[in-house]
Order: structure tokens, then sequence, then C-alpha cells
């Protein structure tokens, strides 16, 4: 993939179709603008009790975590060509990825992808130079892994400093086997893939215990990924796959 100083590309995935397109490398489009990716902003509410000093914080009061709105995603492309190509070059971005979800992903950070609805706008082109916005504003509040749990990590675009090998595998289980989710960053509810099971599977988390069945099993009071590891055990015969995908602010 191509590196241009000082600029940074970005890959642009469309989930319905699965095709992807680089910025620069497929169009020779450079990114303008250094802050694309909008702050994150928690949901919070507060409510004032007669009696009681200041308001009451009820934020984390129905999940327990913090909760984040959608947040925006602005990308600003430019590039010189041709000044007859660049009408084709715009209705190509509007046929492709206009009002689709597409997942992108940006070159300095090639172990996530940001994922929401595009819309290009505000097209202008002067003699050989264009340039437009990728706008998604209601981009979703993580960035998500480009591997799930029950896929071998990537070694190129993994980072070393800031990433979570998270991959696990398929577990056999024969009596009782405890399986450890590593801490991240973004709390989700996994699927329990169970296969070759033989008599009772039970899984015990967080002083509940459930009853697993052959094929995919999805408990949404059961969460990993968050801010701390988290212990699954085990008790019966069976093979065990726990398929998640981590996310980061």
């Amino acid at each position: 993939m191509s590196r241009v100083d000082l600029f940074n590309g970005v890959k642009i995935t469309v989930e319905s179709t699965n095709k992807s397109y680089h910025s620069y490398d497929d169009w020779g489009l450079y990114i303008t603008n250094t802050n694309c990716i909008g702050a994150p902003e928690q949901q919070v509410r507060y409510i004032e009790i007669p009696g009681r000093n200041g308001l009451l914080d009820l934020s984390e009061a129905v999940s327990g975590r913090q909760i984040y709105k959608s947040r925006p995603i602005k990308i600003n492309l430019a590039g010189r060509r041709n000044k007859v190509s660049w009408d084709s070059v715009i209705s190509t971005f509007r046929n492709e990825i206009n009002g689709k979800i597409c997942r992108i992903t940006f070159d300095n950070d090639e172990s996530y992808y940001w994922r929401g609805r595009i819309d290009i706008k505000d097209f202008n082109s002067v003699l050989n130079l264009g340039k437009f916005v990728v706008d998604i504003p209601n981009a979703e509040p993580y960035k998500y892994s480009l591997t799930t749990s029950a896929e071998p990590w990537l070694w190129d675009p993994f980072n070393f400093e800031t990433g979570i090998i998270t991959y696990i595998g398929a577990v056999t289980v024969s009596g009782t086997r405890t399986i450890t989710i590593p801490a991240g960053y973004m709390p989700t509810s996994p699927e329990i893939v169970v296969s070759d099971l033989s008599g009772t599977l039970r899984l015990d988390y967080g002083g509940q215990t459930y009853t697993l069945t052959t094929g995919t099993n999805k408990i949404p009071s059961i969460l990993v990924g968050g801010g701390s590891d988290v212990d699954l055990t085990f008790t019966g015969n069976a093979k065990v796959q726990i398929v998640y995908r981590s996310g980061s602010l």
C-alpha cells in the first residue's frame, strides 16, 4: 500500500458488496484534513431531586457502563487529474459508495475499521484540481478490530503497543474448563458456538449458570472485552468457540 508524506490514505469497503477502494492507490486522492474523526460523546442523564445537593447522575443506571452516542467522521479528499475526468470520478463515488454502509480503515490505524453510512458532498473542481468530502455524520462510536476472536491475529497491521490479541480458537471441554477473555475497551456480548456436544454443557458466569445447546448460543447478559478479564467456566463434554469482535474508542 502506498504511503504519501504528510497525508494519510483510507480504504473504504462497501458492506453490501464487500468491494474495497483505497483513496490513493485506486484514485490518487489525498486526505487533506487531520481531524477526520470526531470525539466520542457519552450519553449522559442528570435529574434534579428536591432536597438533594446537586444533580443525580443516571448515565450508567440502566446499562451499568458508559454508553456513547454516534460520532462524526469527515474525510476531505483532493487530487489532480485531467479536468474533463472529474465528473466521471465523482459519479463513480456516488454510484459505488454514496448512501451505503461502509467500513473505513485509515492507513495509520490498519488494525481497526470504523463503520457508518456515507454521504458524498461538497464536490468542487477548478481546472485539474478536484476535492470533495466523504461524510459519515453518524458513525458508530467504537472502531472495530479487523479480526474476531475466532480468527488468528494479522501480523502486518497489528499494533504491538496498543493492540490486544483476542484469538482463542476452538477449545475442547472435557469435565470443567475455564476460558479467560482478556480485558479490552468495548464491552460486547459474544457468540458461543458449541459442537461435538455429549450430554449437558453448562456455563458459569457472574454467579449465574446457563445451559448451552449445539450451535450458536447468544446470551445478552454475558459481556466480554470490557475493562477487566472475564472468566467463562464450562462444565461438560463439547468443543467450544467464543466469537466476538473487540473495539476501541
